[in-house]
């Protein structure tokens, strides 16, 4: 198993039926989107509408007024992903899917994203 995050993404896309051309193209024209591509970090997502999930995987939607963050795909370092996030503006809510295993929208507080959960000894 590699650890190179980039080949854990890529392998998430020749399962997903996505194409990855096309999500990199529209988060890079929209205005909110973000994508890091590191050996060591992958993270595809923008801006969204915590309430209006049919949007989320239109990679292009740029909502008005949105309250969360659309993380499309996020693998690798998950560490030095909280790091960076504490980067960019503050939304209220991390908006995700669990890729092909449970496509189903979850919502999530973006603080929470934020704080390694302890984990119990």
């Amino acid at each position: 198993m590699s650890n190179d995050a980039r080949i854990t993404a890529l392998r998430y896309y020749s399962q997903s039926g996505r194409d990855i051309k096309s999500d990199l193209e529209a988060l890079s024209a929209n205005p909110t989107g973000v994508v890091v591509w590191m050996p060591q970090l992958v993270v595809l997502m923008k801006a969204a509408d915590s309430r209006n999930p049919q949007q989320w995987q239109n990679l292009a939607d740029n909502p008005e007024k949105p309250d969360g963050w659309y993380v499309h795909l996020l693998t690798g370092d998950l560490p030095l992903a909280r790091r960076l996030a504490c980067e960019i503006p503050k939304r209220h809510w991390a908006c995700f899917q669990r890729g092909t295993r449970n496509p189903s929208p979850h919502r999530l507080y973006w603080q929470r994203m934020l704080t390694p959960r302890n984990k119990k000894k």
